[in-house]
């Protein structure tokens, strides 16, 4: 039968005028999309004054706003350029490209120019001289070299390199077209000042909530892939009404954490997005076990290579002597050739004294590491306040090693546990992390996954075991057992 869509090329010099000042007559026309309103003002925004900021819950449609203005631009705009990009290659390429093609194929109208498979190169519209494209973060001298009629459409924004942001509006004057769009996941740089200290810059500045959606309205048809009430109710389950995470991913408000949070929102977003990005696992192998204290706690262990932490192993409901069995387990799982024993640490507060006492016999499988997170710190910063006690400095070790190029993969739970413990400072003035009881208060359970990403990451001194270890170990080679 062929292929029975209208010709763009014939039909462009009758709507091109009609499309150029209003994308969503273009969306509609073009593509065969019906935009919803909050993305039809976004959108009208962008063809009215060329730039627009836009913060934004989870699942409300940003890589679909993204694509449509991605075709949009090219296709109505002489020699245009339309540039989308985000933090991570991941994102760019499996979810804004992956939403660009899908629109380009289905368009009920032949739409010209030919694509390519990866983001990079695009689509090409040679009979109008202009693309699309997309860049990651991971180049920034490409952002330099931007020239021409240009739209930038900034996905993730709260997490793009400030030093882009620099290159693209010196290198353009500030005559950029952009539509910076994300989560509001941090409190400083440019997403947050356009809309707080230089929002004036910013005409069109909008906050679409999850909840915004048409799916939360009664009667409409329900979209696919968009938030619903059952993302709500999951939503509320995870992370609990009022929590950063709350604010931050069903209100697209940026979070409310005070200057005395532990570990940031941004810091674990960032943390988060380099999983893909880099997936080399270096250095020794190394395991944080927080073991379970009371009935609903969880015993977790987790498993560290370098700067990455690996997929924790979770048990509920298990004695001393199974947690160390599991913990040999893992600790075999992820064993090579050429690693010596892992180092094993474990958190000795409670039943975790019981896990060492059995690791300890077995020292040519793994070294095990008793921490006493209530003693005294094995070291202190070279810089600014000391810590109370060790568990302080296990928290802000975390903090530091996220800083300096930790990821992990995508865990909800962790998540919620790292950005919930708060700290101040003791009457000698060093930092003091929030007792466990209070986070767990807040967060209705234990922060057990973060407690053993800490341990994880701790350089703690070797060979540490109790006291009542050694004592056994001791009277076992002289037959005292």
């Amino acid at each position: 039968m062929g292929d029975q869509r209208a010709d763009l090329t014939t039909a462009a010099q009758r709507l091109l005028t009609r499309w150029r000042a209003d994308p969503v007559l273009f969306a509609q026309e073009a593509l065969g999309v019906q935009p919803y309103d909050r993305q039809a003002e976004v959108m009208r925004a962008i063809a009215r004054h060329g730039r627009a900021t836009v913060r934004s819950g989870h699942k409300t449609g940003k890589s679909h706003l993204a694509a449509m203005l991605s075709l949009w631009w090219p296709l109505t705009q002489p020699w245009g350029q339309a540039v989308f990009t985000a933090p991570s290659y991941r994102q760019v390429e499996k979810v804004i490209w992956k939403a660009i093609r899908g629109m380009y194929t289905g368009a009920p109208m032949r739409l010209g120019g030919s694509a390519a498979l990866t983001p990079i190169k695009g689509i090409q519209f040679p009979e109008l001289g202009s693309e699309c494209f997309g860049l990651t973060a991971r180049d920034p001298e490409s952002f330099a070299g931007l020239s021409g009629n240009i739209l930038l459409i900034v996905d993730e924004a709260s997490g793009f390199d400030e030093a882009i942001f620099d290159a693209v509006f010196g290198t353009l004057a500030g005559g950029v077209n952009i539509l910076l769009i994300g989560n509001p996941t941090r409190t400083s740089g440019t997403f947050y000042d356009s809309f707080h200290a230089k929002a004036a810059a910013w005409p069109a500045r909008f906050k679409i909530s999850s909840r915004d959606t048409p799916n939360f309205r009664a009667g409409e048809p329900r979209v696919p892939g968009l938030a619903d009430p059952s993302f709500l109710a999951w939503a509320r389950e995870q992370w609990g009404e009022g929590t950063p995470q709350w604010d931050v991913r069903i209100e697209g408000d940026f979070p409310r954490q005070g200057e005395n949070v532990v570990v940031a929102l941004h810091l674990v977003e960032v943390a988060k997005a380099r999983w893909e990005d880099d997936d080399v696992e270096g250095g020794p192998l190394e395991l944080g076990v927080d073991v379970a204290r009371f009935g609903d706690d969880e015993t977790v262990i987790y498993p560290r290579r370098g700067h990455r932490l690996l997929a924790p192993t979770v048990l509920h409901s298990m004695d001393t002597v199974d947690v160390a069995g599991q913990v040999l387990r893992v600790a075999a799982q992820h064993r090579t050739d050429q690693d010596h024993p892992p180092r094993v640490k474990v958190d000795v507060i409670g039943v975790g004294a019981g896990v060492v006492d059995h690791l300890s016999r077995h020292e040519r499988q793994v070294e095990v590491v008793g921490v006493d997170v209530g003693r005294a710190p094995t070291s202190q910063p070279e810089y600014g306040p000391g810590y109370s006690k060790l568990r302080d400095q296990l928290w802000f070790g975390l903090r530091d090693w996220l800083e300096a190029g930790g990821t992990f993969e995508d865990d909800v739970r962790l998540e919620s546990e790292l950005v919930a413990a708060l700290y101040d400072f003791d009457e000698r003035g060093r930092y003091r992390v929030e007792r466990k009881e209070k986070v767990k208060a807040r967060l209705k359970r234990s922060p057990d996954r973060a407690d053993a990403a800490a341990l994880a990451v701790y350089e703690a001194p070797a060979n540490v075991v109790p006291e009542r270890s050694r004592r056994r170990r001791a009277m076992a080679n002289t037959g005292g057992f």
